[in-house]
């Protein structure tokens, strides 16, 4: 598999304008100013602790619910910044889900666990919600093993199974923008390809930013990549030129493995 063609014409779906997060007065992103764009895939690859999942939580302020956070500067959705107070919420994590590194699906049967939200936001219920949750469970490559066993709890399902499904919970919102922060760092290498396909494919459809540590899967997967260091971007572009033909000496370096 290797990483699909950057679309000609994209739309910007989130935008970042000198966005910097501190934790206790330590900084963790500095001045961060980024495009993403709609139905693509944005890989953001550095080595550990160089902000890229903080980055990434910044994006539907997931970092809102960490002791003595502190943001600055703008994350803007069709130009209405998401860190204005008078901003909802639970509207913007529905708009901007998220699945994170290691899998958490609720201790319930496979439907509920997807049935959950639409049934909580939209009031949901019947045929059109059994229509919804397999749509998602569709989607997220899931339904062909599970549509015969909804009944069965969530959490007995394989590593692989469970992350399809929180992603499968996630897309049945209707989300607009998909966050993963490392979704394939606890999974088998099959698992892993099956994550990695459907990532693609989502990639087509939703705006999908990807943090990961693996940096063959950023070239098969992602549209673009950005490559932070110390919380600062050193470089962003489409993924093949980055990795093919990197802009900067770090970039480089870190991509060749001379550090990291």
């Amino acid at each position: 598999m290797i990483a699909a063609m950057t679309p000609t014409k994209a739309k910007t779906a989130i935008q970042t304008i000198d966005l910097s997060v501190s934790y206790n007065g330590k900084p963790a992103l500095k001045a961060v100013n980024a495009e993403f764009y709609e139905n693509t895939v944005t890989a953001l690859i550095g080595p550990s602790g160089c902000g890229k999942s903080t980055l990434l939580r910044a994006l539907n302020r997931m970092n809102d619910r960490i002791p003595d956070a502190q943001v600055q500067g703008k994350v803007l959705i069709d130009g209405k910044d998401i860190y204005d107070r008078r901003m909802n919420l639970t509207r913007l994590r529905r708009e901007v889900g998220m699945v994170f590194q290691k899998p958490n699906p609720f201790p319930m049967s496979i439907f509920e666990n997807v049935a959950l939200g639409p049934r909580l936001h939209y009031g949901l219920k019947g045929r059109v919600l059994e229509e919804v949750v397999e749509d998602a469970l569709r989607k997220a490559a899931l339904w062909d093993e599970v549509k015969d066993d909804l009944k069965k709890n969530g959490l007995a399902l394989s590593g692989g199974q469970q992350q399809r499904l929180c992603i499968a919970r996630m897309l049945a919102v209707q989300p607009r923008i998909l966050l993963m922060d490392e979704p394939c760092s606890a999974l088998d290498p099959i698992s892993t390809q099956k994550i990695e396909e459907l990532i693609v494919e989502l990639g087509k459809q939703y705006t999908v930013i990807v943090v990961t540590h693996n940096l063959q899967q950023a070239a098969r997967i992602s549209h673009y990549t950005g490559f932070l260091m110390y919380g600062e971007v050193v470089e962003w572009g489409e993924t093949t030129q980055l990795f093919e033909r990197p802009q900067k000496q770090e970039t480089e370096d870190y991509i060749r493995g001379r550090f990291g």
